[in-house]
Parts: C-alpha cells; structure tokens; sequence
C-alpha cells in the first residue's frame, strides 16, 4: 500500500527544489539530525542525499529483518535523487511494499524536496523511492553491503583445547574440569592417582606405627569412658587417620600442580608428557608444600586465638563462654573462607609462572581482589558437589570397614579404610585441583588478557 507523496509534486515528475519542504522528521531519542554517526561518508565523497547535505544515517536495529513473513533482509533508506536517480512514476512497484522492506514496528521516512533528508510527517513515505535496485546502495538479493548492518557481527572465541578463549561461565570450567581427564587422563588420572596413593599409604603406616601410643592413652582413660576393649583398635583407626591427613596435606598442593601443568597445556590443544609435568612441578614442590604449611598454620593459629578467647569467655561467666564459641566458630569459618578464596589460586600459579614464593603468593593476592564472590560461590558448588559424591564412594567402604572392626579384625578395617580413603581423596582432588586451575586461567583472561597470549601459543604449538 503506497504512501501519500507529501512533498507536493505530481505522481512521477522531480519535485521542485523551490518548493516549500514540509515538516522536518524530528530526531529519534538520543540522535541528532545533523550530527554525522555510524557509517557516515566523509566529506567530498557521494553520499544518499544531494551535495552540501548531511546523508542519512543508519540507527541500531534499523536494518534488522522484520518480524512479517515474507520480508528478506533490509535495504538502507535511500533520498530521492540519490546516485542522480530519479524517483518512480505512480503505480511502479517503487509505491508498494519492496522486497526486504520496513520491518513491524519500524520507522518509514517520507522523501521531501531534493536534497533535504527526512521531510514530511514521520511515518510517510517508504524506504527506496523509485524502481528496487536503482538509485539504492547494494544491489538485490543480497542485503545491504558490509559495514551497515544493524549490528555487528561478533566472531566466536576460539576454542583450540577444553575450553573456550575468552572469560569462562560456571559449566565452562565444570565442563572443561572433566573435558581435561578426557584430554589427558595419563596425567589427570595416572599421576594423581598414583601420588595420592603414596601419600595414604605412607599416612597408614605412620598411623600404624604410632598407635600403640594412641591405645595407651586410651587405656589410661577412667573406667567409665573405656572403649570396652577396643581400645587398640579405635586406636589404630585414629592413628591412621590423622596419619593420613597430614601425608595428605603435603600430597594436596602437589597434586595441584600437576593438575594444572596439565591443564595449562590442554586449555591450547597440546597434551603433556608425564616426565614435562614432572619436570616443571618437581622444581617447584617445595613452594607448593610451603604455601600448604603456611595456610594450615595460619589457621592453626587462629584456631588456638579462638580457643583461648572461649575459654577465658568460660572464666567469666558460662553464658560468655557459649556466646563465644558460637562466635568463634562462625569467625573461624568466614576467616578460612576468606583466606582460601584470596590464596586459592596461589598452587596454579606456583606451578605455572616461575616466580618467588612470595612474589607470587603477593600476585595473586591482587589478582583475585574483586573476584572473592566469585572465588566463593564457584569453591562451594564444587566442594558441595564433590562432597556428595564422596560420601556415595564412602558407604560401601565404610559398611565393610565396620563389620570388620566389629569382628576385631583391626588390620582389615584399617586397609578398607585406607582404601576408601585413597578412591574419595583421588576423587576430590582431581576435581577441585582442575576447577582451580581453570578459574586461575579464567581470572588471568578477565584481568589481563591472557586468551590473546593463549590464542597465540595455540598456533605456535602442535596439538595433542
């Protein structure tokens, strides 16, 4: 359906350029009509209007296909007389609806006199005056040229390894936490494996060998809070137990680093060796087991602080000594929290970057500023995942170790034990340790565009 021609001439002749231009379109929000915006030509260079004259511009969304079936993509605006064209007689398909036209809800603009861009009322005329495919910018069929779309077209990020180049979301680094196993399993699965299995077994025997002096404490216990003769094998489960956990304090960060040496790689398409990751993490082991030492320090330390404020809180009065605890223990928690979430990253970056201990424990001190709810939120999903499956892989171990200790076979229940222990700590640290690993890359890409440098290691390197 044709527009009623406001400018005054007759259907098909030029309009007077004498004549008087009828109301100017007023500027839509936020633009100007004279101001010269996106795509503009430049000064000298032809443009959609006579000469002298600003040319049209092009808004956002402007061109976007419409929603009406039919419509193909759109074509600019085009002012009479552009290209030196003249416009259309009456009746030529010039005054119906051309192909790729205005799409629903868009703004028509009304062709004035020559040279004036926008006159008559908003919502008269239509866009490309004249026969389609003369007088307009680009030709049919093919949308209108590059450069004037209504919105950019934004290339994806490339994806050489296990996860996109770019700031990752929450699956992405879950998602690419298991696409590195895949990637790697030797390393991923193998050496971590192996490492944590050393470590439990040396925590077994150490417990082992010191828990004759643990019954001996437990025989000295009154009468009444004996163990009913089961105090040699209550001691060997609790002798092994923290035997292993302190082995498996040492073993942790370790294990880390060779989690994320791994990774490191993975993340641009190549696949380590077991003896590079060896190579790398060996030479940086004992700043990984210094940074585990000095982070259960400090929280052995403020968890003493706190045991002396709720016992002098007890001297007082009882009711201090209960506010106290329950004080200490929310102080204690959100101290941990904040500590892990600001150190957090320190292993990857140990194992990574080269630098001194303390120059780097610094560096990421500044690199996880602003990011600690983050850090936070994406450490408890993932420990709050792992814990749950931990607990799956721990019944059954648990069940046998039980009917065993109740049948005073000590050393069975103690293997189980371990056993389970080793499967679930495996477990645990390998998805952790690679969920670490990525949020250390993903904090560096947001920071400091380290998916520029990747991108460029990508295509220096082979891949796997």
């Amino acid at each position: 359906m044709s527009t009623p021609d406001t400018s005054g001439a007759p259907d098909g002749a030029t309009p007077d350029p004498t004549a008087t231009p009828g109301p100017t379109t007023p500027a839509g929000p936020g633009q100007s009509g004279d101001a010269g915006g996106w795509g503009a030509p430049t000064h000298g260079q032809p443009g959609y209007g006579a000469p002298g004259h600003p040319a049209p511009q092009p808004q956002y969304g402007q061109y976007a296909p419409g929603y009406g079936p039919g419509q193909g993509p759109a074509v600019p605006p085009a002012a009479p007389g552009a290209w030196g064209q003249p416009a259309g007689p009456a009746g030529t398909p010039a005054d119906q609806q051309p192909y790729g036209g205005p799409g629903y809800g868009q703004p028509q603009y009304a062709p004035g006199p020559q040279g004036q861009f926008g006159h008559g009322e908003y919502g008269q005329g239509q866009y490309g005056q004249g026969q389609y495919g003369q007088g307009q910018y680009g030709a049919p069929g093919y949308g209108p040229p590059p450069g004037l779309a209504g919105a950019p077209y934004a290339p994806p990020a490339a994806k050489p390894g296990i996860v996109p180049l770019r700031p990752l979301s929450l699956g992405e680094i879950f998602d690419g936490a298991f696409g590195a196993i895949r990637h790697n399993p030797r390393v991923m699965l193998g050496m971590s494996t192996l490492v944590v299995v050393i470590a439990t077994v040396i925590g077994a025997l150490l417990g082992w060998a010191f828990s004759g002096y643990v019954a001996d404490l437990f025989v000295s216990l009154p009468s009444e809070a004996g163990l009913g003769g089961l105090e040699n094998d209550f001691a060997t489960l609790y002798a092994s137990a923290v035997g292993t956990g302190l082995t498996m304090g040492l073993a942790t960060p370790i294990v880390s680093g060779l989690l994320t040496v791994s990774i490191g790689q993975s993340v641009i398409g190549r696949k380590a060796t077991v003896g590079e990751v060896w190579a790398q993490v060996g030479r940086r082991a004992w700043f990984l087991i210094a940074y585990s030492l000095l982070f259960g320090l400090a929280m052995a330390a403020a968890g003493v602080l706190l045991a002396l404020l709720v016992v002098l809180g007890f001297a007082v009065n009882v009711g201090l000594g209960v506010v106290l605890v329950l004080v200490g223990i929310l102080a204690y928690l959100a101290l941990y929290v904040w500590l892990g979430a600001r150190t957090g990253l320190a292993p990857a970056a140990l194992a990574l970057e080269g630098q001194p201990f303390w120059t780097t424990i610094t560096r990421v001190w500044r690199l996880t500023r602003g990011s600690f709810w983050r850090l936070v939120g994406i450490y408890l999903l993932a420990y709050v995942a792992m814990l749950v499956v931990n607990q799956i892989i721990a019944m059954p171990f648990g069940l046998v170790s039980g009917i065993a200790l109740g049948a005073g076979q000590a050393f069975v229940s103690t293997a189980v034990t371990t056993l389970g222990t080793a499967v679930s700590t495996t477990v645990l640290t390998l998805f952790i340790g690679s969920v670490v690993a990525l949020l250390y890359i993903d904090v560096r890409m947001r920071r400091e565009g380290l998916d520029v440098e990747l991108a460029a290691a990508a295509n220096e390197q082979p891949r796997a």
